[in-house]
């Protein structure tokens, strides 16, 4: 039942958990330095912002691996064994993903609410698809999560800040598919 879902304990899953925890970190700290010039913040240092919502640090571990195990690893699993076509799928559930967080705005746009889960829920779904395990989306999602309440939501621009988001994931899918490619061709 649990690997049905991607829920392995492999090594290299530990391995995927980490790369996915690291890459939202990475994304925004790269928004945060081109943004933070427009931000006023009283504490503008990107590791003190982080450390100053460690409540939030588990509580984003268990929202991220339940979603993920449902959206991931139920829906898009079921979905890729009744459709067999990996895109149409993959941009199914990504819908699916979608509908629940466009009404989490927080004063931001219904339109970048929009646009914003539905490309991570594309990239949420390769990851799952290309790793055969929840952990790689798992740990991107926490980390995303725990990393966008803690550095933007404080600042009152979330909108401005979800456009450059948004830019990030559009520069990030495809540097994934680049990094995986060249695991696949060492890996041969």
């Amino acid at each position: 039942m649990l690997k049905s879902i991607g829920l392995y304990f492999r090594k290299i899953d530990f391995l995927n958990f980490a790369v996915g925890a690291i890459m939202p970190i990475i994304v925004l700290f790269i928004v945060y330095s081109s943004v933070k010039s427009n931000i006023i913040l009283q504490d503008t240092d990107f590791l003190s912002l982080l450390m100053n919502h460690k409540g939030k640090f588990i509580f984003y571990f268990f929202v991220s691996f339940i979603e993920e195990v449902i959206f991931r690893g139920i829906i898009f699993g079921l979905l890729l064994q009744k459709c067999k076509n990996k895109y149409l799928s993959c941009v199914i559930a990504a819908l699916i993903f979608t509908l629940p967080h466009i009404f989490n705005t927080d004063n931001i746009s219904v339109l970048v609410m929009f646009i914003f889960p539905f490309l991570y829920g594309i990239f949420a779904n390769e990851m799952f698809y290309t790793t055969k395990s929840i952990w790689m989306p798992t740990g991107f999602h926490w980390l995303w999560n725990y990393t966008i309440t803690s550095l933007f939501l404080v600042t009152g621009t979330q909108s401005f800040i979800y456009v450059h988001i948004i830019a990030a994931m559009i520069i990030m899918i495809p540097l994934f598919y680049i990094v995986i490619g060249k695991a696949r061709l060492s890996g041969d």
